[in-house]
């Protein structure tokens, strides 16, 4: 997440004159045709690194209200959520940070239509055909110009958000589907291209500085608001990593969980954010990487006709419709 603290100084964003100052509707661009791109349709899982996977696991399970669903050979640990999903969350050995954003396309054809997509624009690919009992089907891997790494996989593609037809879970916390992730981009021209042309997503809003340049960008492959997001930084690299739960008491009731011994880092939340309007919590795993529970994430219906929204970056209301601000240790 950028600094924004450099952006405006928050201080002044206390008063009525200053709040009213600040505030602005959001404007919108001319709605954009639907790219073609890899034929993405949502999120379905993040691996992350971790010095101690099984470490890692553990926390996930008691505290974060994931469930385990085994371990290979390799020493990857594997957690499932409260969806259909088989896992949404991976830890493999090796230091912090993020090894992929797995995304699912609907079949091996759409993965094969993917990988010679990729191959036109030059763009290296490495492919993977083992089958496991965590891997039913092939896979493909390449990075986006920044080194973001990208994972293309089969898997469920329902035609509508996966937590709107999943059960309430009884369990508190229970993240039910990796939903998006948010990553550290120095060049943000060059990967807001690169979305929206190369992976063919489709822009949802920016988050705007004063001279119009993007301080984040929001971009979605079906419905949901983002599947992924940008943010201006001074160095590549993972943000954070997000999972929906079924509804906004369920994220209160997570928050009300993880807080009651202290044992989950809280960081930020809860908060109603302005682009894509979700209510979410932040919080730091058993390696430090930031997460995010939301819910009511913004769907959007008719891609012909929506108009990807600016906002000000010195509206408070784009980072927390509620007033609140984030601490240092979210940036």
């Amino acid at each position: 997440m950028p600094d924004i603290a450099a952006v405006t100084d928050w201080s002044t964003t206390m008063s009525v004159h200053a709040q009213s100052t600040f505030l602005q509707i959001p404007q919108t661009s001319e709605p954009v045709k639907k790219p073609k791109g890899l034929g993405i349709h949502r999120t379905g899982h993040v691996t992350l690194f971790s010095p101690d996977p099984a470490a890692s696991a553990d926390f996930a399970v008691r505290h974060l209200g994931f469930v385990h669903a085994g371990h290979d050979d390799d020493g990857r640990h594997y957690l499932a959520g409260h969806g259909p999903d088989a896992y949404s969350l991976v830890y493999a050995p090796g230091e912090k940070g993020l090894q992929a954003i797995s995304y699912i396309v609907t079949d091996a054809e759409a993965l094969e239509e993917a990988a010679a997509a990729l191959a036109k624009a030059g763009v290296a690919v490495t492919r993977d055909d083992r089958t496991s009992r965590f891997r039913q089907g092939p896979s493909i891997r390449f990075q986006t110009p920044a080194g973001h790494p990208i994972e293309l996989i089969t898997g469920l593609a329902p035609d509508v958000p996966v937590a709107a037809s999943t059960r309430r879970p009884t369990a508190v916390p229970a993240p039910i589907a990796s939903d998006h992730v948010v990553m550290r981009t120095v060049d943000m021209d060059a990967e807001i291209a690169y979305a929206s042309t190369t992976l063919g997503l489709m822009e949802s809003s920016r988050i705007q500085l004063p001279d119009n340049s993007p301080l984040m960008a929001f971009f979605r492959a079906n419905k949901l608001y983002h599947c992924l997001a940008l943010a201006r930084a001074d160095v590549n690299g993972l943000h954070h990593v997000q999972f929906t739960v079924k509804d906004g008491p369920a994220v209160l009731e997570a928050h009300e969980a993880m807080t009651r011994n202290d044992e989950v880092e809280i960081l930020w939340g809860p908060v109603r954010h302005g682009p894509g309007h979700n209510v979410a919590i932040y919080f730091r795993d058993h390696v430090g990487h930031i997460m995010e529970f939301s819910s009511e994430e913004e769907t959007i219906l008719d891609d012909e006709n929506y108009s990807p929204q600016r906002w000000s970056g010195g509206d408070h209301r784009s980072m927390d419709e509620w007033g609140t601000f984030p601490p240092e240790s979210f940036m």
